[in-house]
């Protein structure tokens, strides 16, 4: 056999032998007192070494010497009573005798004839997450005995015994009829014997943070307030106040020491908690209120109030969409509009739309859209008088002009806003002969002007091109909503064909005392200019854009009458334009 095996079965001998030599004891599991007898009771052990000769009962009183106070010859015996025995501070433990030479008796656990010791309350919170329901901690008593706790309500001054949790190291208990929800609650605990003996109560019951909350009608500003937690040793260090917007994620919206705060009430869905931090420095330890939540402030301001688009709808008439919380409390509404983005002035009362959520439309019928670009924006008026403003928006204005080049220049230095927009591109459109808007370019946001060659556009019989623009703006709202809006301009029309304009009258010695011709989109190439008496003599002659007839003649001034002129221009296309008339000069 090798000296590894040996060592192996030396050591299961060695183990063997350690344990038979050890007698075990009763199993005392209760110890009571009437005053003046005091019962044990045990539970017999097993013991398998040879006869049994006694149980030998060892008592203790008051902290002194043990002695031999019974001796139990019986081995199916169970309990006992020691008579005349005055109860007050006794401890007792046994131990097993039985022939058994070389085996060592073993004592028993020791009890006494005291009520359990009461023990200490860690902490009472609401039960998480829900609004009732609580969960009590401690800290597990050491009397051997302890075999179970007890669990009472405090109320009214009063203890009710509500619950009973089983097993000496247990250290909680969930108690899911507690109602937080309704009022602070205050419990405390109690340890039992296995003689189904409850000791002293802890006389220190805590008490839950009860949270409610008072908020003023018309005000955006909300207050919690809550109970204090009570009887923990080293009081409470502070509380946090956590928050859930519209069934969101709870935040920490406040620390304080107070048992108030303050909060924004608006057109949300709000929830609360608090919790109570203790401040007994070995040790940290929190207590959770009930869960509250209330419905949107009623008399709070409009919120998500957003101008979501400005587009001109035709010559005169621009449509402005807008929205709003659906919870949003109004009583009137009213728009307002400026050329500045400074000086708003109220332009008409708008009727509450029955849909506060959907995009809603007001069309101001009295724009010079030809003229201006118009900032715009909403006032909503609340049932307490507060108004709450949008967010605003702007028009585009879209002007052009020709040249003789027979190109056709448009710009929008007026160009497209709005709040929380950002423009995307421009998107240029002509009108054709039939009414209808073709694609002519696209750019970038940077550009606010564009200009087209239309030589191949323009003919005699229709020299006029109508342009308009289209925005497109990606926005995001501060509430999370994006949005893709497009916005069109006015109309502007820009005239390509040569034009004549001539007065029908001047006086030399008023106001208008030169006559000549105004033309538009001439150049240098050929112009002729004459006058005519009423015998077709020719009394003035120009090729000189800039001369005009003074009403003289050979330096003498013509009579009052009635005179001929012609006008014959060659553009830069060589294309021959005539204009002839009549004028009245007048002394």
């Amino acid at each position: 056999m090798s000296a590894r095996i040996s060592a192996f079965f030396i050591f299961i001998l060695i183990s063997f032998s350690g344990r038979a030599q050890t007698l075990f004891p009763p199993d005392l599991n209760c110890v009571t007192s009437n005053g003046t007898d005091i019962s044990l009771s045990w539970i017999d052990p097993v013991n398998g070494c040879g006869p049994f000769i006694a149980y030998e009962i060892y008592g203790s009183f008051n902290g002194g010497p043990y002695g031999i106070v019974a001796t139990i010859s019986n081995q199916m015996q169970t309990d006992t009573t020691l008579m005349g025995i005055d109860s007050g501070n006794w401890s007792f433990y046994m131990v097993s005798i039985f022939n058994c030479p070389g085996y060592n008796p073993q004592n028993s656990d020791t009890l006494d004839d005291l009520p359990p010791i009461a023990p200490l309350i860690d902490f009472i919170t609401a039960y998480p997450p829900g609004p009732a329901g609580a969960i009590l901690q401690w800290q597990p008593g050491t009397d051997p005995e302890i075999y179970a706790y007890v669990i009472y309500l405090f109320l009214g001054g009063q203890y009710f015994a509500i619950d009973t949790v089983y097993g000496s190291s247990t250290s909680f208990d969930t108690i899911p009829g507690a109602n937080t929800a309704a009022g602070p609650a205050s419990y405390t605990i109690a340890a039992m014997d296995s003689c189904g003996k409850i000791g002293n109560l802890n006389l220190n019951p805590h008490q839950t943070v009860f949270l409610f909350n008072l908020s003023a009608n018309c005000s955006t500003t909300g207050h919690l307030y809550w109970t204090r937690y009570r009887n923990w040793l080293g009081g409470v260090h502070h509380y946090e106040v956590f928050e859930s917007v519209n069934n969101g994620a709870y935040v920490r919206i406040d620390s304080t020491f107070d048992t108030t705060a303050t909060f924004f009430y608006g057109a949300d869905n709000l929830c609360f908690y608090v919790v109570a931090y203790d401040d007994t420095g070995a040790t940290s330890f929190i207590s959770m209120s009930n869960i509250i939540c209330i419905p949107p402030n009623p008399d709070a301001p409009v919120a998500d109030f957003y101008v979501r688009n400005v587009t001109v709808a035709s010559p005169g008439v621009v449509n402005i969409f807008f929205s709003m919380n659906p919870n949003s409390d109004v009583r009137s509404l009213k728009i307002s509009r400026c050329t500045d983005g400074v000086s708003f002035a109220d332009i008409a009362v708008v009727s509450v739309p029955s849909n506060l959520n959907a995009i809603n439309l007001f069309s101001d019928s009295s724009a010079l859209t030809s003229d201006y670009s118009y900032y715009y924006r909403f006032t909503s008026i609340d049932s307490c008088g507060a108004d709450t403003v949008s967010s605003s928006g702007k028009s585009i204005l879209l002007t052009g002009n020709s040249y003789s080049t027979l190109k056709n220049h448009i710009d929008w230095s007026d160009f497209f806003y709005l709040q929380y927009g950002d423009v995307q591109s421009y998107t240029i459109l002509r009108r054709t002969p039939g009414g209808a808007y073709i694609f002519v370019d696209s750019v970038n946001a940077s550009t606010l002007s564009y200009e087209e060659d239309v030589t191949d556009l323009v003919t005699e019989s229709n020299g006029t091109l109508c342009y308009k623009i289209i925005a497109t703006d990606t926005v995001h709202f501060p509430n999370g909503i994006i949005d893709t809006v497009r916005s069109e301009s006015n109309e502007v029309c820009i005239d390509q064909l040569l034009k004549i304009m001539v007065p029908n009258a001047f006086a030399p010695n008023g106001k208008n005392n030169i006559f000549k011709p105004v033309l538009r989109f001439a150049d240098n190439k050929s112009y002729l200019f004459q006058v005519y008496n009423r015998w077709g003599g020719i009394i003035f002659s120009t090729t000189d854009f800039n001369e005009g007839w003074d009403g003289d003649y050979k330096g003498r001034p013509s009579e009052q009458g009635v005179y001929a002129y012609l006008v014959q221009v060659v553009d830069g296309q060589g294309r021959n334009t005539e204009r002839k008339g009549t004028v009245m000069l007048l002394r």
